[in-house]
């Protein structure tokens, strides 16, 4: 058999990243709603009605309702493990709902009026400040990290003494790296007397790209 057919393919292999900074410009609120009553039927009452206030304080502030959308909805029992036995403490009902913002114009508002004023079992589970327009961004980041990728293959090229040739793969990975998470608030731990303050500066979004290149001639 000819040898030349197991000949190991030539070429080299490298890693480019490209990173780009993006203005912060989108907000995502995950709230949730959690009651326990002794009955089912007053546990998810009340956890309706609360929902309703929560949703009312949102509209007050200027959210509309297309912003807002529930992800879950669930009522059932709710035990504890005593002297090694599983008893029931009551029913809870459970919503868990999540707002998006484009902009930040009211958040601080918006984050000390459900903590104050939507009512009790209100939780703020969760803030993530992004990018809106993150695409673009991305393009930016891939053609920066094309261009990394080529440089480090062209030195390598040279120092081995070849010639790159075509590209025969690309493989691209993604760092969104923008969620920015804030802190975890339950409403019944939290007396705010002022605006919780919101700092959203840039982003940075990352793209690595692995390009795989032949040598020219081989």
């Amino acid at each position: 058999m000819d040898r030349s057919e197991h000949r190991r393919p030539t070429g080299i292999t490298v890693v480019g990243t490209g990173t780009v900074s993006t203005p912060v410009d989108r907000v995502t609120i995950n709230l949730a709603v959690d009651v326990t009553r002794p009955d089912a039927g007053e546990a998810f009452r009340l956890a309706g009605d609360t929902v309703t206030r929560l949703l009312a304080v949102l509209a007050d502030d200027g959210v509309d309702a297309r912003q807002v959308r529930t992800l879950d909805l669930s009522l059932g029992p709710r035990t504890q493990w005593t002297d090694n036995s599983e008893v029931l403490i009551g029913y809870q009902a459970h919503q868990r709902l999540v707002v998006q913002l484009d902009g930040l114009a009211g958040v601080e508002r918006i984050l000390s009026d459900v903590a104050t004023n939507a009512g009790h079992g209100v939780r703020i589970d969760s803030v993530s400040l992004t990018a809106e327009v993150i695409e673009r961004a991305f393009a930016q980041a891939r053609e920066k990290a094309f261009a990394d990728a080529w440089g480090k293959a062209e030195h390598f090229a040279r120092l081995a003494g070849k010639a790159l040739g075509e590209v025969e793969w690309i493989h691209e990975g993604r760092d969104h790296g923008g969620a920015v998470p804030l802190a975890r608030m339950a409403k019944d731990s939290v007396a705010m007397s002022s605006p919780m303050p919101v700092a959203a500066g840039d982003t940075d979004l990352t793209v690595s790209v692995t390009v795989r290149w032949a040598f020219a001639g081989d």
